[in-house]
């Protein structure tokens, strides 16, 4: 009896609130529906903001009419119960709604158009475009959370006061997160390594590909799978190698050759020489830098010691040691052709018998 008293009291909001909601509903679905339609086939259609656009907008905008169906339903509570409390919060309720749905979409718009852009010309930097977007969605967020402690009547004058004393008391409280901060910013400005390349840390025995690069560490993948977080401020105090923008892959062997084979010295260096002057693999403009070299260099201690010193073409490591191990087996079948051998390590044992101090006959003899 209750119940249907109140049914009968409150009829009128309930048919209101359900026409608003299967209204929100059928929009949405409409919306979503045609929306998904006109992104697919409008990519790579129409100019990349506008397909960005489109895709960043789609969900805020759907957000956005819940949003309205919810408001337009407190409306109708409050002109029924006449809530104060309810009339107080309904529109700062939606304005902070909007200016959140406004944050989604801008948000979504930095992250999508990237991906959707179709360079024209010379391409932009990764690394760069990575660190404008991070800014902007800094940016984003700064705004958008401004104008919503506006719209809340926070005293943001105030506020700004306060933060900026307590921004210098966690500034000497977080100077390492403060150095890792800067130091992304360096690694971005400077680039000494890009997403991708794998890099050396010789003075932390690390190295490994670059995966990304946050504000506070950069994840690198070691060759054995392990994931490796490195403070970005490291990279600013240590050094770091990066093996894929070498000019070219180093060869340095030394090939033992027997003493015995001292006369066939001569002729083995110059075939070595004529060998290596002709290979197509070695890169012989860099040997004209960094020295391309075939010599006798030492006298071992179990061998004639002959220095090759050349580059390979590749900064690739599998294909320098295809290359080297072609210069091997070539020199190894070079110094086999002029008889020579190489040489292996030899030690000889002299073994010297102590002569007696007297005959058999005088150690035997009775006293």
């Amino acid at each position: 009896m209750l119940a249907a008293k109140w049914f009968e009291l409150h009829r009128v909001l309930l048919v209101h609130a359900t026409v608003i909601a299967v209204l929100a509903a059928v929009l949405v679905v409409v919306l979503r529906l045609t929306g998904l339609r006109l992104i697919h086939q409008s990519a790579g259609r129409i100019g990349a903001l506008r397909e960005a656009t489109y895709r960043a907008a789609h969900s805020p905008a759907l957000a956005l009419i819940m949003l309205c169906a919810a408001y337009l339903i407190g409306t109708q509570v409050n002109e029924r119960i006449h809530a104060p409390v309810l009339s107080r919060i309904l529109d700062p309720s939606l304005r902070v709604g909007i200016l959140a749905v406004v944050g989604w979409a801008g948000w979504n718009l930095i992250e999508i158009y990237p991906l959707v852009r179709r360079p024209r010309g010379r391409p932009l930097d990764p690394m760069l475009q990575d660190l404008a977007g991070k800014f902007a969605r800094l940016g984003v967020l700064t705004l958008i959370g401004l104008m919503i402690l506006r719209t809340l009547h926070f005293p943001i004058a105030s506020l700004l006061t306060v933060g900026g004393i307590a921004g210098i008391a966690v500034g000497f409280a977080a100077q390492g997160v403060v150095a890792n901060l800067f130091g992304a910013v360096v690694i971005y400005l400077d680039q000494p390594f890009k997403i991708g390349e794998w890099i050396v840390l010789p003075s932390m025995n690390i190295s490994g590909t670059v995966e990304h690069i946050g504000w506070r560490s950069t994840r690198l993948r070691g060759f054995d799978t392990y994931p490796y977080y490195v403070p970005n401020h490291v990279f600013n105090t240590s050094v770091v190698e990066t093996p894929p923008r070498m000019q070219a892959r180093r060869i340095q062997q030394t090939l033992p050759l027997r003493y015995s084979d001292v006369e066939r010295l001569p002729a083995i260096l110059a075939d070595l020489r004529a060998y290596i002057a002709n290979h197509p693999r070695i890169d012989h403009v860099q040997g004209k830098v960094q020295g391309e070299f075939v010599y006798f260099t030492n006298y071992g201690v179990h061998s004639l010691d002959i220095l090759i010193y050349c580059f390979a073409n590749t900064v690739w490591w599998a294909e320098s040691l295809a290359i080297q191990e072609d210069v091997l087996l070539n020199a190894a079948r070079i110094i086999d052709e002029h008889g020579g051998q190489l040489a292996l390590p030899v030690t000889r044992v002299q073994m010297q018998m102590t002569p007696p101090e007297g005959n058999r006959e005088e150690r035997c003899a009775p006293p």
